[in-house]
C-alpha cells in the first residue's frame, strides 16, 4: 500500500462516521497483540489545550531521557503529523505500512479507530518507553480508551460537540471516563465539571490533582492560554516524579503548530490559531488583546456548522474588525452566507470568499494585524498556503 492508497482507504472509512463503542478497537488491538500494553501511557482529554499539553509533556519526557511516542488529532497539513516519536513524524512509507496492517486485520472500523490502532502498533514497533495519547472525542467511548495509563489528564471542560456529547454535565462525565482505578488524575477543570471529575476520581480511588492557576515560566509557545496548559503539564510531570530542571527544559523547547503561531511572510506577520469553539475563541481574544491591543484586526474565519459559531463570533471579534469568511475543507462546514449573516447581526464588516487562495491573498493585502482562526480544518490549509509564500 502506498501513502496515497492509505489516504484513500482512510477516506473510505469515513463513511462509517462516528460510532460509539469500544468493540471494534478491542478487536483491532487483539489482532495486533495488544501493542498498547508494551509501554507506559499518558492519556489526555479535555475541551481545549489537549494538543498543547501533549506537546509539552512530550518535550518534558524527552528531556528526562525517555523515548516518547505522541498521538494527536486532527492534523493540520499531513496525516503523518498525528503519529510521531521523539518529535519526528512517522514517514509516509511507515504510515502506509501501518494502515495496511490495520486493513489486513479485517475489522470493519471507523477512520479514527484505524488511526488509533495504527499509532498503538507503531509505538510498539519503535519500542517507545512511553506514549502520550490524546483523546479524539469525549473520553468514555473514545477509541483511545482501551488503555491503562500511568496518569490521566483532563485539561478543562467546556461546551463543544454538544450535538454528540450533550450538555456540560454529560460532557464532563464523558471526559471523566478516562479516569482509571488507582491511576492519578490531573485536571484544570473548574465548577460543576470539577465536581463530577472529583466524584468519578473518588469512586475509582484515583488520586486527584487540581490545577487552579496559570504559571509564569518560560514557554516556547505564544498565547496567554498556554500558561494554564503549562500548569497542567507541570503538575502531571511532578506526579510522574520528573525533576524541575527537566520540566523547565522541556517547556523551553516545546513547539505546537497552529496555536497562536506567528508566521513571517513578505506581507507581514500572520497569526494562526485553531480557535474552533467558544472556549477557544475566548482564549484567542485574550491573547490578541494582550499582545495586539491596538490596530486594525483582519481575519480569515470559517467554522463547522455543528459548532456554536454565533457565540464564537460574539466573543472573538471587535466592532471594527474585518472578517473574510471562507469555508473549511469539511462536509460539516458552515455556509458562508450563514456566517456572514451572523457577522452582520453584530455589525462586523465582512466579505464572503469561496476560494481559499483568494481569501488568503485578500488577507495578506490587508493593512493591520492578520489572523486566521475558526476551524483546525481551515487553519491547516491557510498555514500551508502562507508557508509556501515565504
Amino acid at each position: 500500500m502506498t501513502y496515497e492508497e492509505s489516504l484513500k482507504y482512510l477516506n473510505w472509512l469515513t463513511i462509517f462516521g462516528i460510532k460509539e463503542g469500544l468493540d471494534r478497537i478491542n478487536q483491532l488491538v487483539e489482532k495486533l497483540g495488544y501493542p498498547q500494553n508494551f509501554y507506559e501511557i499518558i492519556h489526555v482529554a479535555g475541551t481545549n489545550g489537549k494538543g498543547s499539553v501533549c506537546a509539552m509533556l512530550t518535550e518534558i519526557l524527552k528531556a528526562n531521557g525517555k523515548n516518547v511516542g505522541l498521538f494527536t488529532s486532527p492534523h493540520l497539513e499531513s496525516y503523518c503529523e498525528r503519529i510521531s516519536v521523539n518529535g519526528e513524524n512517522i514517514s509516509e512509507n511507515d504510515f502506509a505500512a501501518q494502515i495496511e496492517r490495520i486493513k489486513d486485520c479485517g475489522v470493519e472500523c471507523t477512520h479514527f479507530e484505524a488511526l488509533t490502532a495504527a499509532a498503538f502498533d507503531y509505538f510498539k514497533r519503535r519500542q517507545v518507553d512511553i506514549a502520550v495519547i490524546e483523546v479524539g472525542l469525549g473520553g468514555t467511548l473514545d477509541s483511545t480508551n482501551v488503555i491503562t495509563p500511568k496518569i490521566s489528564i483532563i485539561t478543562n471542560v467546556a461546551l463543544d460537540h454538544e450535538n454528540i456529547l450533550g450538555d456540560l454535565e454529560n460532557i464532563a462525565r464523558n471526559k471523566a471516563g478516562i479516569i482509571k482505578p488507582n491511576v492519578p488524575t490531573v485536571t484544570g477543570a473548574t465548577g460543576k465539571p470539577l465536581e463530577i471529575i472529583r466524584e468519578v476520581a473518588e469512586k475509582n480511588n484515583s488520586p486527584l490533582y487540581v490545577v487552579t492557576n496559570p504559571v509564569d515560566v518560560k514557554i516556547n509557545l505564544r498565547g496567554e492560554y498556554q500558561k494554564m496548559n503549562a500548569a497542567v503539564a507541570i503538575q502531571a510531570a511532578k506526579v510522574l516524579g520528573i525533576d524541575d530542571d527537566k520540566i523547565l527544559l522541556g517547556l523551553e523547547k516545546v513547539t505546537w503548530a497552529g496555536r497562536f503561531e506567528i508566521i513571517d511572510t513578505k506581507f507581514g506577520q500572520v497569526i494562526i490559531d485553531g480557535a474552533h469553539n467558544p472556549h477557544g475563541a475566548t482564549a484567542l481574544r485574550q491573547s490578541l488583546d494582550k499582545n495586539f491591543p491596538t490596530g486594525k484586526r483582519n481575519f480569515i474565519f470559517g467554522a463547522l456548522a455543528d459548532k456554536n459559531f454565533d457565540e464564537m463570533i460574539k466573543i472573538l471579534f471587535r466592532a471594527d474588525d474585518f472578517v473574510i469568511v471562507t469555508p473549511p475543507n469539511s462536509e460539516r462546514a458552515a455556509k458562508i452566507e450563514t456566517l456572514c449573516k451572523t457577522l452582520n447581526a453584530y455589525g462586523i464588516e465582512n466579505i464572503g470568499v469561496k476560494n481559499l487562495s483568494d481569501a488568503v491573498n485578500k488577507l495578506l493585502h490587508c493593512d493591520g494585524i492578520k489572523i486566521a482562526a475558526g476551524s483546525l480544518y481551515l487553519i491547516g490549509d491557510v498555514r500551508k498556503i502562507i508557508r509556501n509564500l515565504k
